[in-house]
């Protein structure tokens, strides 16, 4: 480091009754002349370069001298700091585990600092924050979603399952890179499902759902005797009450072993239903 910094004279004229000048330069001492350099990289654990980490430099009563950002390569230097001094570097990257060195006694004019950041584990996977509302936009509470994930035999299987809260809302967290699929099955909703791809990670995946009101209707019931026991593979026929209390026909079912029948996608109206063994 040079102990002065570069000096300009005044500007002088040379004429023909002038040939002659006299151009004096006073050399300002530059005020960085007793500090030192403080240089080096900051990588990860792999040695690949963190590009803005940010390394701040204290002094003994742990104050910050100044501070500057890591390059595209990892690369930083720093020339604020006095000689015969000590001081305290410390780096942070989010995602990181910030990385905070002992007091260092500053005897030479460049020194060489390397420093290795240690990736947190939160931070090597991705995140899914939704929210889940119906037709009308209200929150959707309790209801129970399903992330499945897409292995290398191209199947989904269930990866994680979790419930909304009272606003609708949901998170699944540490999801590695891969193919997801949300899926929800709630018998008062269609069932919905949409892929999404983790395509990188220190990355919050948002995703709104709008669930659609099932439409679909069903009327179920059982066939038994006096003393409570099912009859199996009774014929069960399904009627629509008219407003003048006329019975009118509308389809008909054999039930099960256990006396179950089942009805499904019916219009809105007033039913019963009649049985013959």
């Amino acid at each position: 480091m040079d102990k002065y910094i570069l000096g300009q004279s005044r500007i002088g004229r040379i004429t023909d009754e002038h040939c002659k000048i006299v151009l004096n330069v006073e050399l300002e001492k530059n005020v960085y002349y007793n500090n030192a350099l403080i240089y080096g990289n900051i990588m990860n654990e792999d040695r690949k370069p963190i590009e803005d980490a940010v390394i701040c430099f204290l002094n003994e009563n742990n104050e910050e001298i100044g501070s500057i950002y890591s390059s595209k390569e990892g690369f930083y230097a720093y020339f604020g700091i006095k000689m015969n001094t000590r001081v305290r570097i410390v780096v942070k990257k989010r995602g990181y585990k910030t990385k905070t060195s002992n007091f260092i006694k500053i005897c030479s004019r460049m020194i060489n600092i390397n420093v290795y950041l240690k990736e947190l584990s939160m931070f090597r996977y991705a995140l899914i924050s939704g929210h889940l509302v119906d037709d009308d936009s209200n929150p959707l509470e309790g209801i129970t979603i399903y992330l499945l994930r897409r292995f290398c035999n191209n199947k989904m299987k269930v990866y994680k399952v979790t419930n909304t809260n009272n606003y609708g809302q949901f998170v699944f967290i540490d999801l590695k890179k891969g193919i997801y699929e949300i899926f929800i099955n709630d018998p008062k909703f269609e069932i919905y499902n949409g892929f999404i791809e983790i395509g990188q990670t220190h990355k919050i995946f948002d995703i709104n759902i709008k669930l659609k009101r099932n439409i679909k209707t069903k009327i179920i019931g059982q066939v038994k005797d006096e003393d409570n026991k099912p009859i199996p593979n009774a014929v069960v026929i399904l009627y629509r009450v008219t407003n003048d209390n006329k019975y009118i026909p509308v389809t008909y079912s054999v039930c099960d072993k256990e006396g179950r029948y089942c009805f499904t996608d019916i219009l809105f109206d007033n039913y019963i239903v009649r049985a013959i063994p």
